[in-house]
C-alpha cells in the first residue's frame, strides 16, 4: 500500500515539476524595462512651478522663490499602459512634475497630474502613476529655489517602452528660430539607456 502511494506521488510531482519547466518556456515572466537620460537646467528657461500636493494633481503656485526657476521638459510616450515609477537624482534640490497631453511653462497648473519634492530626500524627487499607452506626456525637472540649477538623471520604469516624442521647448524654438535664419541648426544631446529589471516631499 505504502509503495504504490510513493510510487503515485513520485509520479505527481515528476509531472509537476515537467508542467512547470515547459510553462516557463511558454509563459515568460513579465519584466519591466527602465528608461534613463541626463539633462541640466544650466541656462534653461525659466518658469513659475507649481506647488505638489502629494498623490493629486498640484493646485497652486509657488511664491516668490520658486517663480523664476529653471526647468528641462522631456516630451515621451509608453507602448503598454501600467503603473509607471518616476525618479530623477540630481546635485541641486530638484522637483519634478508630470504633464499629459501638453505643457504649457506659462499655464503650470493646466493638464498637471503630479509633482514630488523630495524622495525621500533633497537631490531625489519622484513618484509613481498609472500612464496610459500612445498618450503624450511630459517629465519636468526644475529645481526649488530660483538658485537650484544643475545637472540630473531621470529614470521611468514600468512594463512599456518608453518613447522620446520632439516636443523642443519654448528657448529651442527661439533658438531653431534664429537657425533657420543662419542657416545652423543646433541640437541639444540627451543620453538614453534602456535596461531590463527593473512618494513624498
Amino acid at each position: 500500500m505504502f509503495a504504490n502511494t510513493k510510487i503515485a506521488f513520485t509520479s505527481t510531482s515528476i509531472l509537476f515539476g515537467f508542467t512547470a519547466l515547459i510553462s516557463s518556456f511558454v509563459i515568460p515572466n513579465a519584466q519591466a524595462a527602465t528608461f534613463n537620460y541626463t539633462e541640466t537646467t544650466m541656462d534653461a528657461p525659466t518658469w513659475n512651478r507649481p506647488v505638489e500636493n502629494f498623490n493629486s494633481p498640484p493646485t497652486a503656485i509657488a511664491g516668490a522663490s520658486g517663480e523664476a526657476v529653471s526647468y528641462s521638459s522631456f516630451g515621451f510616450t509608453v507602448s503598454d499602459p501600467d503603473n509607471y515609477v518616476f525618479q530623477s537624482t540630481a546635485n541641486f534640490d530638484n522637483y519634478t512634475f508630470l504633464y499629459q497631453n501638453s505643457f504649457n511653462p506659462t499655464n503650470p497648473l493646466l493638464n498637471i497630474l503630479i509633482g514630488n519634492d523630495d524622495n525621500p530626500t533633497i537631490g531625489l524627487s519622484g513618484f509613481t502613476t498609472a500612464l496610459t499607452a500612445g498618450t503624450n506626456y511630459f517629465l519636468v525637472t526644475t529645481g526649488f529655489d530660483n538658485p537650484d540649477v544643475g545637472t540630473f538623471s531621470n529614470t521611468i520604469t514600468g512594463v512599456g517602452n518608453v518613447t522620446p516624442t520632439a516636443v523642443p521647448e519654448p528657448a529651442t524654438i527661439l533658438g531653431s528660430l534664429v537657425a533657420i535664419g543662419s542657416g545652423v541648426y543646433a541640437r541639444r544631446r540627451i543620453k538614453f539607456v534602456r535596461s531590463t529589471d527593473k512618494n513624498n516631499f
